[in-house]
């Protein structure tokens, strides 16, 4: 596993572009939508976690996942109320950060659909209203949950080939967006069929992820986990120039889900899962 050294940007940096963005989409939320109807807003996924090694997160790659919890969800479910977010969380974020290293990718969600899904308190911030902690959630996902979810992909991979062909150049980076969602929570998934509780199979960082999938003895799909986002570092890096990077981050991302595939496929014929 590669280690963050000098050759990768300052993580300190990264950080703080992403607290930018951050405070650039709380105050247009401000802005934008009544106090009343604000009733929190949450940071979550890779960028708040401890990042241990370059894996842990990818520049406009990995998500930065915000989370808002409305009383009704409509002021903003409008074309029109979209684009003037956009632009205001734009000018904001270029205020802050003229020459920024990289662009924070940011993914809002409307939370009140999504309630009944439960996420793990471990590395979400509360950047407004209600504590986390307080949120009424569903249940943990089970097992067969997730392994109906490693099967998913498989027509994504069948039809693959049609969306690399026409990506020259910099296009394929819109491929790897497609694959980052998928690979993201494949590890998780593959651990808690495996035998992983909660907390081992989601709680942690991707570098956590790769520890236990090897202490699971699926030191491939480890490998494969990790070459993604190593692979996707070095295109970010090159300005999207190492055309050769991305294609290997697609072949190992492809790895990562036709090994998520294999595996939720074996336990779904075995009586019981084995754990480490």
């Amino acid at each position: 596993m590669r280690t963050w050294d000098n050759s990768y940007p300052d993580p300190a940096q990264l950080r703080r572009e992403i607290a930018a963005m951050q405070e650039s989409i709380l105050e247009t939320l401000r802005l934008q939508v009544a106090a009343d109807n604000l009733l929190g807003v949450y940071s979550k996924g890779s960028s708040q976690k401890n990042w241990d090694s370059p894996i842990d997160y990818v520049p406009e790659l990995s998500d930065i996942d915000v989370q808002v919890l409305l009383q009704d969800d409509a002021p903003l479910m409008r074309l029109e109320a979209a684009l003037a977010f956009q632009a205001e969380v734009e000018e904001r974020f270029r205020a802050r950060m003229p020459r920024p290293l990289h662009l924070p990718r940011p993914q809002i969600q409307l939370l009140r659909a999504r309630l009944e899904h439960y996420t793990p308190s471990y590395g979400v911030q509360t950047l407004h209203g209600l504590p986390y902690e307080q949120l009424k959630f569903g249940q943990p996902n089970h097992p067969d949950t997730d392994r109906a979810q490693l099967l998913e992909p498989q027509a994504f991979l069948e039809g693959l080939f049609d969306m690399v062909m026409d990506r020259p150049g910099k296009y394929l980076f819109e491929v790897l967006r497609q694959l980052a969602w998928r690979v993201g929570p494949t590890g998780s998934r593959v651990l808690s069929v495996l035998g992983a509780d909660f907390q081992a199979a989601w709680g942690g960082n991707r570098t956590h992820v790769y520890t236990r999938l090897k202490a699971f003895h699926q030191t491939e799909l480890a490998e494969q986990y990790a070459a993604f986002y190593l692979h996707a570092w070095d295109f970010f890096r090159s300005s999207y120039k190492n055309t050769h990077a991305a294609r290997e981050a697609l072949l190992a991302g492809v790895g990562v889900l036709k090994a998520g595939l294999a595996i939720a496929r074996r336990v779904g014929q075995q009586p019981s899962s084995t754990s480490a």
